[in-house]
């Protein structure tokens, strides 16, 4: 990595950069806490935790599309003040929520401002930075930054008592005002984009682009797996701690998203040196070894076995600082200049994975049990590299056709 191209980013993109370790460090403390919450205070069984999660994470991901398109014609600014304002209202009344269907409607609008937050968020990135070894640069590091805040905001929490506790949602509610300043401000920033990207692309026009984009839909279909086996450790694996009556089990949740966080901040760089002769489609193949691999500790781990549960995490770890940057520098690579939000807000369909994900670990967690889960993500896994088969089919095909962007993706 060049870390003299960072010296040259606008305020603005440094904005998007950092704006995310103390927007999401925060909402870490408290988010994977959640299931706990729901589960002690309304007394819901695995079911009915992953369904209220579910429904949230799907109405906001239908929003998001919609985001990514309004992103391209009211301007990025508009946007973002939207989706921080959103985010401040939700995150005060969740930390003071009493009733089940409350908990419910502040954590759709928790997620819609997040969906919101990042079509705009990615789009100023890539409108900001000329040149793609600048742009794969800041991706990585907006995601070393996520990771940053992940790894120690919630060992903070467990430290000071505060994690799982309902109160704490002030603190990501404050942290999103402040972040509404900074943006506020950056934009008065001479380098910061004045208006909308000029040209205007009709919706009807845009659904039939990313229907034609057999490349864009089989990237999204192969990240909405990925993403539905991630997910499975905000949701599914907390329950089927918290259920199986372990010691310190909220000590235990916070620990394995230290070892998340912390390990994407150690390896991250390492591994993009590793990867950066390789084509993006075979970076995806070395994470998704890692990842097959974390599902498989996962489902035979014996439950008692704390190091076990830490060493699958760091797998699985591995393997996200690996996947879920080259996923964002994919979507950048193919996507028009003047479709840059809708494509962002687009591939927002895979968070449709993040979704579902806790209703379906619920159900398979009541059923069949955790290990049975498990074994099922690992099957996933293999589901994505028969996809990404044919995304390098359709890779090539494009090469053949154009002389686009795609060239540089080796």
């Amino acid at each position: 990595m060049n870390w003299q191209l960072a010296r040259q980013f606008p305020s603005l993109v440094w904005i998007m950069i950092l704006g995310v370790f103390f927007s999401r460090g925060t909402f870490f403390m408290v988010w994977p806490f959640m299931a706990i919450m729901l589960y002690q205070k309304f007394n819901l069984n695995e079911w009915q935790v992953g369904l209220t999660m579910t429904l949230s994470a799907v109405s906001a991901v239908l929003v998001g599309f919609y985001a990514g398109a309004l992103t391209d014609r009211l301007g990025r600014k508009t946007m973002l003040i939207t989706a921080g304002v959103l985010a401040v209202l939700a995150f005060s009344l969740l930390a003071v929520a009493d009733q089940v269907l409350l908990y419910a409607i502040c954590m759709t609008f928790c997620a819609i401002s997040r969906e919101i937050w990042e079509p705009p968020a990615k789009a100023i990135i890539s409108d900001m930075l000329p040149s793609s070894e600048m742009r794969e640069m800041a991706f990585q590091l907006r995601y070393f930054s996520i990771n940053v805040g992940a790894a120690l905001f919630p060992l903070a929490g467990v430290w000071l008592g505060f994690s799982g506790q309902q109160h704490t949602f002030f603190a990501v509610a404050a942290v999103y005002l402040i972040l509404l300043w900074v943006v506020w401000w950056g934009f008065r920033r001479p380098s910061s984009p004045k208006t909308a990207t000029a040209s205007i692309v009709p919706l009807r026009q845009i659904l039939t682009v990313l229907k034609q984009d057999k490349l864009f839909l089989l990237l999204v279909a192969a990240n909405t797996l990925v993403a539905f086996v991630f997910a499975h450790m905000d949701s599914s694996l907390v329950q089927y701690l918290s259920r199986e009556g372990l010691d310190n089990v909220v000590q235990l949740v916070g620990t394995l998203i230290f070892t998340n966080g912390m390990t994407i901040v150690c390896f991250q760089f390492v591994m993009v040196r590793l990867m950066q002769k390789r084509s993006l489609t075979h970076r995806v193949q070395v994470g998704m070894v890692l990842l097959t691999l974390s599902q498989l500790g996962y489902a035979l781990n014996p439950v008692e076995w704390y190091w076990g549960w830490i060493v699958a995490t760091f797998l699985l770890s591995l393997g996200e600082c690996v996947l879920f940057p080259t996923m964002n520098i994919q979507i950048d690579r193919i996507a028009p200049p003047n479709m840059r939000g809708v494509y962002y807000g687009a591939a927002a369909i895979y968070s449709l994975g993040f979704a579902i994900a806790p209703y379906i670990g619920g159900l398979l967690l009541k059923a069949y049990g955790g290990p049975a889960l498990f074994l099922c993500t690992s099957f996933c896994c293999l589901a994505v590299f028969v996809l990404y088969q044919q995304v390098r089919r359709a890779e090539r095909q494009a090469l053949q056709l154009s002389d686009g962007p795609l060239e540089n993706q080796g």
